[in-house]
């Protein structure tokens, strides 16, 4: 049966929703990483809106997607950066939990400009993680892609798929496609692969939780996790300057290069810019397929890396990312 005009733009109205941790990070530029009881001047610095998830958000923004992100915050006045940030942006923050007593997630951050590396010390004294009730506030219907960051809250992330994969099952009108349910595993922390449930779409695997895993490679790690983990889900694996490897739910393989410019300014959140640079794509219906989104989110990554911040010449429009890495 057709699809209806009116059902069609319902469809696309539907947000992406990145659920996981919203940070503030102070970035110093420097020549060098600074040697240990030193005292130097750094080039620039900066606060920035941090956080896997929160970072998600800014890509798709920036791309012109709808989106929201659902992450505990501090109701200290030092937060309202943040929140100031998101609204500026306009990501969608309203389902966000606030708490009174707690303190600023913080992340310093030293950028080196003599090798294009980031160094990051993180500070979370007593942020409560996200609870299965705070999810339960998000009216399903309103998204057509949820993604997960994992972190030490796994028992509640997934209930949280549990319940997608439930309202999923449940359709049967036809006029509301299911939601595309995707994680990534970053951290190192074995408790994220109970994240490997039912109802999942779409894994992104970082390398340094590979290594956590002991393995050597991209396609080792893909290889590992499908075999100890069978399902009908895809899992794409950026291995820093090396290629990217995937394999789809049917278990087609991808192997997608990376575009690294010649000088790297600000490496901080590529690998988030190439998380939501795949969802997008992926997102936008039948017609993109996975090498699509692989070779989209390369791309992005790789023009990010040119850039100090996501707020580059080209606005995040992802034709620019295309022309300026060819």
């Amino acid at each position: 049966m057709a699809t209806s005009h009116s059902s069609i733009t319902s469809e696309r109205g539907r947000k992406i929703l990145c659920v996981g941790l919203c940070n503030i990070d102070i970035i110093q530029t420097c020549d060098t990483y600074p040697e240990e009881d030193s005292d130097q001047r750094c080039h620039s610095s900066r606060w920035q809106r941090g956080g896997n998830a929160s970072n998600n958000c800014t890509v798709l923004a920036n791309l012109g997607a709808p989106c929201e992100l659902l992450a505990s915050f501090s109701d200290s006045p030092t937060f309202q950066f943040a929140r100031d940030d998101l609204a500026r942006r306009k990501i969608d923050f309203g389902h966000c939990a606030s708490h009174p007593d707690a303190e600023v997630p913080l992340s310093t951050v030293w950028l080196s400009l003599a090798t294009g590396t980031r160094t990051i010390v993180h500070s979370n004294p007593n942020l409560p993680e996200l609870t299965v009730e705070d999810f339960a506030r998000c009216e399903l219907s309103d998204y057509r892609w949820i993604h997960f960051e994992g972190r030490r809250n796994t028992a509640a992330i997934v209930r949280m798929i549990e319940r997608i994969d439930h309202w999923n099952k449940a359709i049967v009108d036809g006029h509301t496609s299911k939601i595309t349910i995707s994680v990534e595993l970053e951290k190192p922390r074995a408790s994220n692969l109970d994240l490997l449930v039912a109802g999942i779409d779409y894994v992104f695997v970082g390398k340094d939780f590979g290594r956590f895993l002991h393995y050597d490679s991209a396609r080792a790690v893909v290889l590992g996790i499908k075999r100890s983990h069978p399902g009908h889900y895809a899992v794409i694996c950026p291995w820093g300057s090396s290629d990217t490897v995937a394999v789809d739910a049917e278990g087609r393989w991808y192997s997608q290069c990376t575009y690294p410019p010649a000088v790297i300014r600000d490496s901080l959140g590529a690998g988030d810019t190439f998380v939501a640079g795949c969802i997008f794509k992926l997102s936008h219906g039948t017609e993109a397929t996975l090498a699509d989104a692989l070779e989209f989110g390369s791309r992005l990554a790789g023009a990010k890396l040119v850039h100090f911040g996501f707020d580059g010449p080209d606005g995040g429009d992802p034709r620019c990312a295309e022309s300026s890495t060819r």
